[in-house]
């Protein structure tokens, strides 16, 4: 009987410390999460560059004609779930629906299509960050695009929308800060987040790390 008793109370201490590990566990990932979210929302605070740091702005220029541009990687190299290709016209589609919207995404940049790129951001982003009016072709370069978790899903009108999270590198030959004016001749991370809403897929949120990579 004794040793039944002995069983037993040896059974709840593990009990009680199985749940005593679990609520630690969760504190400490709840704690880890809250210094992310800080130290984005610190990163995110980027400063712009002086205006001698940029080219002058000629909304005229076409450049598919500047040689020098055309002889850099200007690719789009997508990532996801460890595997990667360059996207292209052809396969672009089959890649899924994150894929497709990169595909646009790039050019629409690229090809100094403003009006195209303010229809890929929702009312929220256009209101409270600094989205340019307009902006010049933009000699985009090094291009890499990394899904740096699964899709998850949220509510939205009382719908439930999918959520997609990406990290975005790249580089801006000749930059003249018409469309960024953080960075110069080096590039920094952007984390983008985008949903299904509205009738069509839209970036809620643009990240900004604060510090330049190569």
């Amino acid at each position: 009987m004794s040793e039944r008793k002995s069983r037993d109370k040896r059974i709840v201490k593990r009990i009680f410390l199985g749940i005593a590990i679990l609520i630690a566990a969760i504190l400490l990932l709840l704690g880890i999460l809250a210094c992310i979210d800080l130290l984005l929302e610190k990163e995110d605070l980027t400063p712009p560059l002086p205006p001698e740091a940029f080219f002058s702005a000629d909304y005229t220029e076409n450049i598919f004609e500047d040689e020098a541009y055309m002889r850099l990687n200007r690719s789009v190299y997508y990532k996801q779930y460890d595997s990667g290709e360059i996207l292209t016209e052809e396969n672009y589609e089959d890649l899924g629906t994150a894929s497709e919207f990169f595909y646009h995404y790039f050019n629409n940049v690229i090809s100094g299509n403003y009006n195209a790129y303010h229809k890929m951001l929702t009312e929220t982003y256009l209101q409270d960050d600094e989205v340019p009016d307009r902006f010049t072709m933009q000699m985009l370069y090094d291009i890499q695009v990394n899904q740096v978790q699964a899709p998850g899903s949220a509510t939205y009108k009382g719908e439930e929308v999918t959520v997609y999270f990406f990290e975005v590198k790249y580089k801006i030959f000749r930059n003249n800060g018409t469309f960024r004016n953080d960075i110069g001749d080096g590039s920094k991370r952007q984390y983008i987040t985008f949903t299904d809403r509205d009738g069509g897929y839209l970036i809620d949120s643009v990240i900004t790390e604060k510090w330049k990579v190569q």
